[in-house]
């Protein structure tokens, strides 16, 4: 009995000092439509954490908006309900803080209620520039490759862009499994307009999608998405160092059309000696190939459409490049105007 009643005592300092010590997580999240505190609670939720959840509701500066999130708490004191209830109803909005719920039990009688715009708006499309636009792209990948996605609510986004849908950029990709451009841009249902074909090249299809999402919908950003390891790419090489065409090799006569788009891009002189090339040259080959290929599929984009030509020209959308490299989750962008001609003349491997 004495050692039950010491272990029994030592798990409740156990059990105090993890309370105590990390009652909340505090989350600065950036969503497109603005910063988000996000605020998870921890698994037990007692009395002893009411100060210092308290001093994260005083310490939110007006106008932030507030995510309060138990959707990993299997308890909660009735004092801290009570101190989550007031803050929602008066105090937060009394000081411009605008309190959102998530993950509450039924139990509590505190529902799901989200305040904040965690997907794209019309207000904020209407607003939003095309630089903005790509920082949040931007900053969605660097969440997306460290880790720190946003935690969102999809059927929250479902219900609300059932009616209409805003996207702020075209995003013209790869087909490739492994860079599904919602994920590694870490955005949410109704953000983008995903356009896919292998080889992330420039066909008729693929151009009037990207002049529905610009002229008709009013997109600030088309991004061209390349990434390494390219399967297209690599058949190009292969099929062009060979000799061959695609039809011939493969069956499938609608492939010379893909690789017709990715060739220009491919630097004969290094091809004619690929056989002679170490594994790790061949693969810098084919990357530095596909880089080349995004390029050409942004200056095709401006070339071939002019409805989007004339919007780049009035400032009203930017159409950039990308590299998505499938080791590391990282994404180059592009940005360089003075490189956009590598792949013509004599590219550079």
């Amino acid at each position: 009995m004495i050692g039950i009643l010491i272990g029994l005592g030592v798990s409740l300092l156990f059990i105090l000092n993890s309370s105590l010590r990390q009652p909340i997580r505090r989350i600065v999240e950036t969503h497109v439509g603005g910063d988000v505190l996000h605020i998870e609670l921890a698994n037990q939720v007692s009395f002893l954490n009411r100060a210092a959840l308290d001093k994260v509701f005083n310490d939110a500066p007006r106008g932030t908006n507030m995510l309060i999130d138990a959707s990993s708490t299997d308890y909660i004191d009735p004092d801290i309900l009570s101190l989550i209830q007031e803050f929602k109803d008066k105090i937060g909005p009394a000081r411009g803080i605008s309190v959102s719920l998530r993950g509450f039990r039924k139990k509590y009688q505190l529902s799901d209620e989200i305040q904040f715009a965690d997907y794209s708006t019309r207000d904020l499309k209407d607003q939003i520039t095309p630089d903005q636009v790509l920082q949040i792209l931007r900053e969605g990948n660097e969440r997306f490759y460290s880790g720190n996605r946003l935690s969102r609510d999809l059927g929250h986004q479902v219900n609300a862009t059932a009616g209409e849908q805003n996207p702020l950029a075209v995003v013209l990709s790869c087909i490739d499994s492994r860079v599904p451009a919602e994920l590694v841009l870490d955005l949410g249902i109704g953000d983008i307009f995903s356009v896919r074909v292998a080889g992330n090249v420039i066909g008729n299809k693929s151009l009037g999608s990207i002049e529905y999402g610009v002229a008709v919908v009013g997109v600030k950003l088309v991004l061209v998405l390349g990434h390494t390891r390219c399967g297209a790419v690599t058949s190009t090489v292969q099929l062009m160092c060979d000799h061959n065409n695609a039809s011939q090799v493969t069956g499938c006569s609608h492939l010379d059309s893909i690789v017709d788009e990715i060739a220009p891009c491919v630097d004969e002189e290094i091809c004619n000696g690929l056989s002679e090339l170490s594994e790790e040259v061949k693969e810098q080959f084919v990357d530095d190939t596909a880089r080349r290929n995004v390029y050409r599929s942004v200056h095709e984009i401006t070339r071939r459409s002019e409805v989007v030509r004339d919007l780049v020209d009035a400032g009203k959308i930017m159409v950039v490049g990308a590299l998505y490299d499938v080791k590391s989750g990282k994404i180059e962008f592009l940005t360089d105007p003075s490189t956009e001609l590598e792949y013509r003349g004599a590219p550079q491997a």
